[in-house]
């Protein structure tokens, strides 16, 4: 209500009760002119457009451990050939030929009841190392998970597990020697065993290789022995052992091969004979390569849980530094046992890379396959996939069938995680499959990716900070976050960056309990603001 409406009111009252009324006109003045006073008042405490932020605190924001937002680029792939990428029986198969099929979709597997074993197990261990570094980083034992005594049993289960990749590995041995190797020599288990009468050239590889397989003989007494013994005497000293045996073996199978491939076909050894000889002795090699993989992550499962139970012995309140610096070294070395085992698990897994049509099959189910052979073609002349680039920390948060965005719009699948970084860019290789239409993608364009992470960042389990990109503003003084000063304005308060982790960055210099605005993006010091709920969202440009 203006003056000029209170005056207007004033005027429309009838004179006779003006007249008999001063004290009427006089209320009705005063009600005007403090309607119009608080309306003004309101006016100038609340601009109009007043931009809506939301808080939140740093260590609320820290703990998301969100989805891994990087850009990639589209490519095209018509015609995708699947090679197994172990050897075993295929225990299952899902699809045939003539069946459509989508990126990441599951075909088949090989028998892996012991790599999820090994999974299994060295999850324990991870967990163990973890609770044992929550822990010594804690005020007192009760805010942890895990007791003196729990550290020491999972200890226990990890040597139990070792001495069982011993016995396993053992196994293995056996057969890739007395089974698959021993068919070229004659009276291989005598004190003088002979390489068969394949005609090679170089003769003293041969030579070598009738000493190597003698020497054997004493190897495999020597495992015997490791295998039977009581894993309490000593299983790490034992694995030791086993592992200078197992390297042996795969020498003396690596100069096996080496002679097949020199060999010259003759009168008693035709060209196709020579090649189902080499044929076996890959099976026998691939079966050493997995055993010594085998030995080498349960030791490692096993080191770690032995650490993690010396250190919670050790301390059973809190830690000192160097108790803390072993236990988060125990936690890397766990880290890295769970995703070896998870990665030997992933290669018994069949998936299609590409979305198309199974166009050749030429595996059944209870096939004995050795690694490297091909299982399956896949064609589709209009398939697309999304190549990205990550840094190795991010790799690590990162699965193969883990769901994926593009654009927001396309959904998409992880179909493939490089093992090792890209010489050429110094990072780890990413592909993405398209499930969803292809429509809204063009060949050869850069995407935006959200990777859905299938582990949390180390950064995150050592106790880092990091918030959302988003949450930062760079000016020229320095990076800051905004805080809402008590007459409702943006004050900024100067942060220390770390490195970059997707779409977040490690910060400090903040107390973790100091309330900032979620998204820095379109505001600057010194702006009124109201403060919304969690769910408002921002109207700053």
């Amino acid at each position: 209500m203006t003056w000029r409406d209170v005056m207007q009111r004033v005027r429309m009252v009838p004179w006779p009760y003006a007249a008999g009324g001063g004290v009427v006109i006089i209320a009705v003045i005063v009600i005007g002119v403090r309607h119009f006073m608080a309306a003004t008042s309101s006016t100038q405490s609340q601009p109009s457009g007043t931009p809506t932020v939301t808080l939140e605190s740093v260590s609320a924001l820290s703990a998301e451990a969100g989805p891994l937002s990087v850009v990639g680029t589209v490519k095209s792939e018509s015609q995708a050939t699947i090679l197994a990428q172990t050897s075993g029986e295929i225990v299952s198969l899902s699809a045939s030929i003539g069946d459509h099929v989508v990126a990441g979709q599951v075909l088949g597997q090989f028998e892996n009841s012991a790599q999820r074993a090994a999974v299994t197990q060295a999850q324990g261990a991870y967990d163990a190392a973890q609770a044992s570094l929550s822990k010594l980083t804690s005020t007192t034992a009760a805010n942890t998970g895990i007791t003196s005594q729990q550290a020491a049993t999972a200890a226990q289960n990890a040597g139990t597990a070792l001495d069982a990749a011993l016995v396993s590995a053992y196994s293995s041995l056996d057969d890739a020697v007395h089974t698959k190797a021993d068919v070229l020599f004659t009276n291989p288990h005598s004190g003088d065993p002979r390489f068969i009468s394949l005609t090679v050239p170089n003769t003293q590889l041969v030579t070598n290789i009738n000493n190597e397989r003698l020497g054997l003989n004493n190897t495999f007494a020597d495992m015997q022995g490791i295998v039977t013994a009581s894993s309490s005497i000593d299983v790490a000293g034992s694995a030791q052992e086993m592992l200078s045996d197992t390297r042996q073996i795969a020498a003396f199978l690596n100069d096996l091969i080496t002679a097949l491939n020199q060999a010259v076909p003759n009168t008693n050894y035709s060209a196709s004979a020579i090649s189902g000889y080499q044929a076996s002795l890959s099976v026998a090699r691939t079966e050493v390569v997995a055993a010594i993989s085998a030995i080498v992550a349960a030791q490692s499962a096993y080191d770690s849980a032995l650490s993690s139970a010396q250190t919670a012995s050790n301390s059973a309140t809190s830690g000192t530094p160097q108790d803390i610096a072993a236990a988060q070294a125990s936690l890397k070395s766990a880290q890295g046992a769970l995703q070896a085992a998870q990665s030997a698990l992933e290669k018994t897994i069949i998936r299609s890379p590409i979305s198309g049509t199974i166009v050749s099959l030429p595996v059944t189910q209870g096939d004995f396959v050795p690694a490297f052979s091909q299982v399956a073609i896949v064609s589709n002349p209009g398939a697309l996939y999304v190549d990205a680039q990550v840094t190795s920390d991010d790799a690590k948060t990162l699965a193969v069938g883990a769901p994926a965005m593009m654009e927001s719009l396309v959904p998409g699948v992880i179909t493939f995680v490089a093992p090792a970084l890209d010489p050429s860019t110094g990072k780890i290789e990413v592909k993405v499959g398209v499930t969803g239409a292809t429509g809204d993608l063009t060949d050869g364009e850069a995407v935006a990716l959200s990777l859905t992470r299938a582990r949390a960042p180390l950064s995150k389990q050592n106790a880092q900070l990091s918030i959302p990109i988003n949450a930062l503003k760079i000016t020229p003084g320095g990076s800051v976050v905004f805080i809402v000063s008590a007459s409702s304005t943006l004050a900024a308060q100067p942060v220390q960056l770390g490195p970059i982790l997707g779409d977040r960055v490690v910060v400090s210099g903040i107390s973790p309990d100091l309330q900032i605005v979620t998204d820095a993006r379109g505001h600057s010091a010194g702006e009124f603001v109201i403060v919304g709920s969690d769910n408002a969202t921002s109207t700053a440009p």
